[in-house]
């Protein structure tokens, strides 16, 4: 591992990248349970890998919370824009709500919406970045086949989707049902069509 320009980097396979994994998991694990209190040992510990070698890649909670943050929006849910608007928006909302209903997912909503924890809100939105962009491509192109209304908010249509897939698990404590997805899919399709 190379902890130049602040950023961990792995060599891809071997025991570096066993590590990060372990380390990213640990710190998963602890996210999962609703902790943000757990430290540089705790996450070790958990890890089965030496102190030093986490204080040496991941000096700082911070830095934990990152990795583990980095290794969750990797399996977050991705459809290539190449079906149409409703088959695409229909597949992300399905794999959003699916997604949405794992406990680490759950865990980092309530931390979120607690706001006690500002930095780990702002950490979270930038991980989740990419993902975010990918989805409001959906929009865009949605837009460029002329399958959605003109001058749609990309971001607008997504967190209108989002919000309801999010809530439902953190407030009601269970998944959205494939029923309700559709049901949201359906209102969405509505609410964006070209007229």
């Amino acid at each position: 591992m190379d902890t130049a320009n602040g950023r961990v980097r792995v060599r891809a396979g071997g025991r570096s990248e066993k590590v990060r994994q372990a380390v990213g998991e640990a710190t998963l694990a602890f996210l999962a349970e609703g902790r943000l209190t757990f430290s540089v040992v705790d996450v070790a510990a958990r890890a089965g890998v030496g102190r030093r070698t986490v204080y040496r890649w991941w000096p700082t909670r911070h830095d934990l919370l990152v990795e583990a943050l980095r290794t969750h929006v990797r399996r977050a849910p991705v459809v290539d824009a190449v079906g149409s608007w409703e088959e695409n928006l229909r597949a992300l909302a399905h794999r959003l709500a699916e997604f949405a209903a794992g406990p680490v997912e759950v865990a980092i909503a309530a931390i979120m919406a607690g706001g006690q924890h500002p930095e780990f809100n702002q950490t979270v939105l930038e991980q989740w970045r990419p993902a975010m962009e990918s989805w409001h491509q959906l929009v865009h192109v949605a837009a460029e086949n002329g399958e959605v209304a003109e001058g749609l908010d990309p971001r607008t249509v997504i967190d209108t989707l989002l919000v309801p897939i999010v809530f439902t698990p953190l407030a009601m404590r269970r998944p959205m049902g494939t029923s309700e997805v559709d049901a949201l899919v359906d209102l969405l399709l509505t609410g964006t069509r070209a007229r």
